[in-house]
């Protein structure tokens, strides 16, 4: 199989994004994949999962392992940052290099158009990103791959309600608390609805909104992953309160697949990614709309056919998918090429 290498970008451990499942997903398959952690480790190479090993030493890597495997195998750097492009070429010198271009941040476009010339395949996360790289790269191989859904979230067992979750109804955000969650309207939230308890749980990101004079607002922060669906199962709605920006308008959310899986109602703000998920999610255009929608999910209770039509579209938008998809972008960029898989 391949030798995949994903580029020195963030910790494995940093929330569970994108990244880190596609390469659990080619690991599955049989490709190795090695993942570049910034933190340092406890040994040269740890297996994180099956087939997906952890490396810092850079330097080892190159020297020691990176030649063995390449006389048996094709090397493929799979990167989500354009900004790497230099060192992919001068450090890696990979046979076939993909750019995965998962979120629209206006300071990494600058970066963008040479990584894209390097590259001989580029995926994409959502119908607005494709539609802009086809037009803007029209010669330049392109492929669809959207975010989807962990298989854990499909089997939550029963718990006790975390500590740290206030008692009463729960309406909850998980995922990084950033500059663009719209922090007016959560708080508009919590001050329109004050016997609902609301949640935040994520790494914070940027400046956030002050929320003092709020005693129904719980920023609870990170969690593990596999702690989150013991969350989403106390969980009455669960949010994507976005502001309309360049990144979340291109966004395609991990988090309402993950919502969704555990069988959650949800509630977005009206971005494109998430109008096409309806009617499994609900979305609202202005903050009045939001806040209507708010008080009509709470005051009527879910039902079971909507809740299992929820999990279902979940089912049909796994990781599993999207690591398939994955593989044959790999897959029929090395018979293009000519190279042998072994």
């Amino acid at each position: 199989m391949a030798i995949i290498i994903y580029p020195r970008t963030m910790n494995w451990s940093y929330m569970k994004q994108r990244p880190q499942q596609l390469m659990i997903q080619l690991g599955a398959l049989g490709h190795q994949v090695f993942f570049e952690n910034l933190a340092p480790l406890d040994k040269e190479f740890k297996e994180i999962e099956p087939n997906v090993y952890l490396f810092t030493d850079t330097k080892t890597f190159l020297h020691k392992k990176l030649p063995a495997l390449r006389k048996e195998h094709p090397i493929v750097v799979w990167t989500t940052w354009s900004k790497l492009r230099t060192r992919i070429a001068t450090l890696f010198k990979p046979d076939i290099t993909i750019y995965d271009c998962c979120d629209e941040f206006p300071h990494w476009a600058k970066y963008e158009p040479k990584m894209i010339d390097k590259a001989d395949h580029v995926v994409c996360t959502a119908e607005v990103i494709r539609t802009r790289l086809s037009l803007a790269y029209p010669d330049k191989p392109l492929t669809l791959i959207p975010n989807g859904a962990d298989s854990s979230f499909f089997h939550i067992p029963l718990s006790e309600r975390p500590a740290d979750l206030p008692p009463g109804p729960i309406v909850a955000y998980i995922g990084a608390w950033a500059y663009w969650v719209d922090h007016k309207l959560f708080a508009k939230a919590a001050a329109r609805f004050p016997n609902v308890q609301f949640v935040s749980i994520g790494a914070p990101y940027g400046s956030s909104g002050d929320y003092s004079k709020l005693p129904n607002v719980h920023i609870l922060g990170e969690k593990p992953h596999q702690e989150l669906k013991h969350y989403l199962a106390h969980i009455d709605v669960a949010l994507i309160p976005f502001q309309y920006h360049p990144i979340t308008l291109a966004t395609n959310p991990v988090k309402a697949y993950e919502y969704l899986a555990s069988g959650v109602r949800v509630l977005s703000t009206a971005l494109p990614e998430c109008i096409a998920m309806e009617p499994h999610v609900t979305t609202a255009t202005t903050h009045e709309d939001f806040l209507g929608k708010l008080a009509s999910m709470l005051h009527y209770p879910d039902t079971a056919e909507h809740k299992h039509k929820r999990i279902a579209y979940a089912k049909e938008n796994r990781w599993i998918e999207r690591g398939l998809k994955a593989d044959q972008v790999i897959r029929q960029i090395i018979l293009d090429k000519g190279l042998k898989l072994r």
